[in-house]
């Protein structure tokens, strides 16, 4: 039997590290096939050109564009020097314990493709560059959100795989971000979005791989977070606010997921 190579996996944050920007690193110009531990890869790239293979399929380079290497994905490149652009890591702990709701449906957006192909490269350079120096977590959400955002803008191309058709969970995302309150209750959002309980879950299992249940219990957990972080609300008024029967009910989600009751959540945060 012939020996197997195996894939090397790389993990270039540090432990307590959740985002990192730095600039291209001109001896990283032709990669062998690899994958990252843990986290998101986003490589912009101003000016160069060859080719990024991920999970087999290549991609031509054309600048400036954006790179997506999700978690798992096996990678490499093949770029001509001199490569100017940025790398951008970021653990799913970032992602996940932002209280912003628009981060995770911008994350969900962009992996959904390889290569966002960008019109102009001096706004995403300006973004990246004041990440990269940027130390307060709060402005590096922000300047995360936008360089998302931004990249997203740009998606508008056949190529892009239909990416301007609006779809269900990207409807339902949208109500969680815009209504005033995040109500515990699928068929509630299905109903707005003139669907079955079953069409929602099925066009979230199919966008994110979580049920609609657990997108929508992303939202909740945030929201909670938000009114017991940020208001004077006692717990059972956070409880009321977001449709729960009672405070015991309220308590024992938050626990399921967060791992602790709002109770210590408020105390821990204080």
């Amino acid at each position: 039997m012939k020996n197997r190579k195996k894939i090397e996996v790389k993990d270039k944050l540090i432990t307590q590290k959740l985002i990192k920007v730095v600039a291209f690193d001109q001896s990283k110009n032709m990669t062998r096939p690899h994958k990252h531990n843990g986290y998101l890869e986003l490589v912009f790239l101003s000016s160069t050109s060859g080719k990024h293979v991920i999970d087999g399929r290549e991609s031509v380079i054309k600048t400036p564009c954006l790179l997506v290497i999700r978690k798992g994905n096996v990678h490499h490149w093949e770029l001509t020097n001199p490569v100017t652009g940025f790398v951008v890591l970021v653990k799913d702990i970032f992602i996940n314990q932002s209280l912003d709701f628009e981060i995770k449906r911008l994350v969900d957006g962009i992996v959904r493709f390889d290569t966002v192909y960008l019109k102009e490269s001096k706004t995403m350079e300006a973004l990246l560059g004041v990440l990269a120096v940027e130390e307060n977590k709060v402005c590096q959400e922000g300047l995360f959100k936008v360089i998302l955002a931004k990249a997203l803008e740009h998606i508008d191309s056949p190529k892009q795989a239909g990416a301007t058709q609006k779809n269900i969970y990207h409807q339902f995302c949208g109500l969680l971000n815009e209504d005033a309150k995040v109500i515990n209750n699928v068929a509630n959002y299905a109903t707005k979005l003139n669907t079955s309980p079953q069409n929602l879950n099925a066009a979230c299992k199919k966008n994110s791989n979580l049920t609609a249940s657990e997108v929508l219990a992303e939202y909740i957990i945030k929201e909670a977070k938000r009114l017991l972080f940020y208001t004077n609300n006692s717990i059972s008024e956070v409880a009321f606010e977001l449709g729960f029967s009672d405070k015991s009910n309220f308590s024992k989600y938050f626990k399921r997921y967060t791992g602790i009751t709002p109770r210590e959540f408020k105390t821990q945060e204080a």
